[in-house]
């Protein structure tokens, strides 16, 4: 009878009823997601791993089960184009994941993501890189890190042998341990996903009670009819039953729904498919089995102070001093359970995991169950001081009437913005204390033949090629080593550090005036950079320049001495970063390039800024000449792992306010059944003569004070519980105060747009015809 109820009520019933079932769905939604995250991770990291190559035996020859690869990282106008170069040196080579064989030579393998774009008209500067192209198969979604991935495989002949940047492997794939990250990174993620799927909770037991004073009246005619009070009672939890599972069928339908914008979600290397974004097992039947509980469970649990006759419902009177010695528990026990990690650091393992999260919980529901208690004293005392105007009045007697409906709505905007602003804090500390990101060049773009890649006959080729290349104003070449002092011990590689190796830059005084003060230069100078602490070579200085042994060093001279007439000179701070510093500068009738053995073929160029395409034009002109030279990005710094930070901080923040809206919504909901409720107490106002304008600003206050209260409340724990995590993760307190008032006035906003839009009920209700009885 009470499923009948659900979705035969007439107009009114089955809108309560939709309401229920959108806003639990909502609710469910959001858990499914939460349940799917380990299984997207997991997979999005297999198949990361799966791309990892096992190399061959250090010193083992060619066999019918290795391959040569070397990578190929480029980009086309913002994206990062991956690419990889491979031989197979036998019959059995390792396929690559996502391929049925290995790309025989003129052959290449590409994304669909690539495929699509090099057939595009978008791709055509693109497709100049691969003049030669034929497509031999699409990689599948094993192979790929995420949907929109632009990747290929090449196959080629060009590879003869290990070197620098050639790897002899035999096999892909390493075993998968599952997702795994920097313990202050899976800190902020635990305490993300609490600080959103608490106030979820929280809202999940309001959104049960939609519609709850009229299911009590209608109840009451039950009674009238003969229905006994247990009667009442299973019915009530059969209609919110049926809401519970209709809310279950409508959050099944949004998770599927959101599950395609998630393919375009990326964390660095990682990123999702589709398929990826499935609920584990257990914990999709922990929802459908804990929200249908939790919405009989709360419907009992309220009508325990309601007392349904046949001539109405009778709620407990006057209402009972809310009791305050436990509620203060469920924050102090999550101070117990964060405090031992605050102390000794955190440690990220199962049992400190659960530790945090359990303790973040408790904390932030404590805030929820402080709130009532906190409104009912104010209100209380508000009450009694009997100060305000009449709308004001009307406001608090109002809140003293109902304030567990207020404090309930509130409080899940109020754990939102708790968690919200302690995570903010937790993020922040965490990015200040990551390695500084490296900034880019701004004025040079640098372009790089690694070691055996080219060589030094052919440097002149490349230094022209790229000077022609559209939108390149100024190039200049240079060819870069490490040699060391003569007498460095045999099998020693004098670029070795224990060598005490020199950085040598062989380039015309041109190219080598941007790179220091050189004063005057010309062709057979030699200078040496001065860096402080660093050593440099001195003047008539012995320096070998033949590789190490073993290398076939049997071919070059082996010294070269620095000319007494190499002048000391200072670098140029505008100098590319990964050219400054101490070291040798010589121009090439001082020294032939064509001597060193190691060597890398370099130019730096000055793109017009005016050209947006200079520097695909860059990039399909190193490709023109070999498919191994591309741009290179020598700024240093420490690795960050700020991807799955940004998107945590984005992630939460948008959250947040969806949260904040969604509770909004069932706040409006709230005050509607209200309005309705005293739909003859204001048609009695109005015959009195009492002004509109007074009853909406009762309104805006029977709003605003709940979540003033709230707010303060959630500033006051949000900010405790945000240090106690940075003492955790031992970070600097550096609050995101633009953020926190963007959260708080999105509050402000949730208040004005209740009280907007609950205006046009209120002038409906106020009628004289209101008071007619029959």
């Amino acid at each position: 009878m009470g499923a009948r109820f659900a979705v035969t009520g007439g107009r009114k019933g089955l809108l309560r009823t939709a309401l229920t079932a959108l806003g639990v769905g909502l609710g469910v939604a959001v858990l499914l997601l939460a349940a799917a995250i380990p299984n997207a991770m997991n997979a999005a990291y297999g198949r990361d791993r799966a791309r990892s190559t096992v190399p061959a035996a250090e010193g083992s020859g060619p066999t019918d089960r290795t391959l040569l690869i070397t990578t190929q990282n480029s980009g086309y106008r913002d994206q990062p184009v991956h690419g990889r170069a491979v031989r197979a040196e036998g019959p059995h080579a390792p396929v690559p994941p996502g391929l049925s064989r290995v790309p025989a030579p003129g052959e290449t393998a590409v994304s669909p993501a690539l495929a699509d774009l090099l057939a595009s008209p978008e791709g055509a500067l693109l497709k100049e890189r691969f003049p030669d192209l034929r497509i031999s198969e699409r990689i599948s979604d094993a192979g790929l890190a995420h949907p929109d991935e632009l990747l290929f495989y090449e196959g080629t002949e060009a590879l003869s042998g290990p070197g620098e940047d050639v790897e002899r492997i035999t096999g892909f794939g390493e075993r998968n341990d599952g997702f795994r990250s920097s313990p202050l990174v899976v800190l902020a993620i635990l305490v993300g996903c609490v600080a959103l799927l608490a106030p979820v909770a929280v809202f999940l037991a309001t959104a049960v009670r939609f519609g709850g004073e009229r299911r009590d009246l209608r109840l009451a005619a039950l009674r009238l009819v003969g229905a006994d009070r247990a009667t009442t009672r299973r019915i009530a939890a059969g209609e919110a039953l049926a809401g519970a599972l209709l809310g279950l069928l409508t959050g099944t339908a949004l998770f599927l729904a959101v599950r395609l914008p998630l393919s375009t979600v990326t964390l660095g290397s990682l990123g999702f498919f589709p398929s990826d974004v499935v609920p584990d097992a257990g914990l999709a039947a922990f929802v459908a089995l804990a929200v249908p509980g939790c919405a009989v469970g709360v419907t009992l649990f309220a009508m325990r102070r309601v007392a349904v006759e046949p001539l109405g419902v009778i709620r407990t009177a006057p209402q009972r001093c809310r009791r305050l010695w436990w509620r203060p528990l469920l924050p102090v026990g999550g101070v117990a359970l964060l405090l031992p990690q605050a102390i000794g650091g955190f440690h990220s393992n199962d049992a400190a995991n659960i530790q945090v999260m359990l303790g973040t919980a408790l904390l932030l529901l404590g805030v929820a169950a402080l709130l009532p208690w906190l409104l009912g004293a104010a209100v209380a005392r508000l009450g009694r001081s009997g100060r305000g105007g009449p709308s004001w009045q009307l406001a608090v007697r109002r809140l003293g009437l109902s304030g567990t409906t207020a404090a309930r709505s509130v409080s899940g905007i109020t754990v939102a913005v708790a968690g919200a602003i302690a995570v903010q804090l937790l993020l922040a500390g965490i990015d200040a204390k990551l390695p500084a990101e490296p900034v880019p060049h701004s004025l040079w773009t640098t372009v790089l033949a690694r070691d055996g890649v080219l060589p030094a006959a052919r440097a002149h080729e490349m230094y022209a090629r790229l000077a022609a290349a559209d939108g390149v104003r100024t190039a200049h070449g240079l060819i870069t080593a490490q040699v060391g002092p003569a007498g460095t011990p045999p099998g020693t590689d004098p670029r070795d550090p224990d060598a005490e190796p020199y950085p040598l830059t062989v380039a015309d005084c041109a190219a080598l005036r941007e790179l220091a003060r050189l004063g005057s230069c010309s062709d057979g100078d030699v200078f040496l950079v001065r860096g402080g602490a660093d050593a440099v070579p001195h003047p008539g200085e012995r320096l070998t320049l033949t590789p190490p042994a073993g290398h076939g060093a049997h071919h070059r001279p082996a010294t070269w001495t620095v000319p007494a007439t190499a002048r000391h000179v200072a670098a140029r701070d505008s100098a590319p970063p990964w050219l400054t510093g101490p070291g040798l500068l010589a121009t090439p009738k001082a020294l032939d390039a064509t001597r060193l053995d190691h060597f890398h073929v370099g130019a730096f160029l000055r793109l017009d800024p005016d050209s947006p395409d200079a520097i695909e034009h860059v990039r399909n002109a190193a490709a023109r000449i070999d498919f191994r030279i591309d741009l290179v990005n020598f700024e240093g710094g420490g690795a960050r792992d700020d991807g799955i930070l940004a998107l945590t901080r984005h992630g939460l923040t948008a959250g947040a306010h969806a949260v904040l809206l969604l509770i909004g919504c069932g706040l409006l909901l709230t005050t509607l059944e209200q309005l309705h409720d005293r739909a003859r107490l204001l048609s009695a106002l109005d015959a009195f003569g009492t002004p509109r304008a007074t009853l909406a600003r009762s309104i805006l206050w029977q709003t605003a004070v709940p979540v003033a209260l709230g707010l303060t409340l959630a500033l006051a724990c949000g900010l405790s519980l945000g240090c106690l995590l940075l003492h955790m993760a031992n970070g600097p307190l550096q609050p995101d105060w633009p953020a926190i008032l963007t959260l708080t006035g999105t509050a402000a906003v949730v208040i004005l747009g209740v009280t907007a839009l609950s205006l046009p009920l209120l002038w409906r209700l106020m009628r004289p015809e209101g008071l007619r009885t029959e």
